[in-house]
């Protein structure tokens, strides 16, 4: 794709097949022509390489990328649980979606849930010793999945780059 900001001209969004993909009736400035498109190219790459952990988890360990992504954030957190409403938010899932992801993961022995003993509002979702278990198997196929799909086309300092100009858009997002 061709940097916007350094050569004033907008990026052209494709498919992979190489072919352009127009945003319908859109009439903006150049930068927002670039900005839409890199969009378009963002979108486009994320579910691609979604779509190609799904396959890799569901022949390997028969899981969603969805459900490895909480096993990892429990992994991660302080005695390997989260308040449901801290994973509702991380996972960008809805009250209901987080309660039948965690439901679907319960049900495989993988984590269970907790009432909080000082607030019966709060619920947690704790990983198990078998949820352990799994997301060490689980975190390797991921991190081999992501960079053959993603890091492999770039170099160390274009994915350094790359991943500090996303950090800036949503921690700025976060003060939204």
């Amino acid at each position: 794709m061709t940097d916007t900001l350094t050569t004033g001209t907008a990026p052209t969004a494709t498919d992979d097949t190489g072919i352009h993909i127009p945003a319908s009736g859109f009439s903006g400035s150049s930068r927002e022509r670039g900005t839409l498109d890199l969009w378009i190219d963002l979108v486009h790459v994320t579910t691609t390489v979604h779509a190609r952990l799904t396959e890799r988890l569901a022949f390997e360990l028969g899981m969603l990328p969805e459900e490895v992504e909480l096993l990892m954030r429990l992994a991660e957190a302080p005695e390997h649980r989260l308040r449901m409403a801290h994973v509702s938010r991380a996972l960008l899932l809805s009250k209901s979606g987080v309660t039948r992801l965690v439901d679907r993961v319960a049900e495989r022995g993988l984590v269970e849930r907790a009432a909080c003993p000082s607030d019966r509002r709060v619920v947690y979702a704790g990983l198990t010793d078998e949820g352990r278990r799994v997301v060490a198997q689980a975190a390797p196929l991921v991190a081999a999945g992501v960079d053959e799909h993603l890091g492999r086309h770039l170099e160390q300092t274009e994915l350094n780059a790359l991943w500090g100009s996303l950090r800036k858009i949503l921690a700025a997002q976060r003060q939204d």
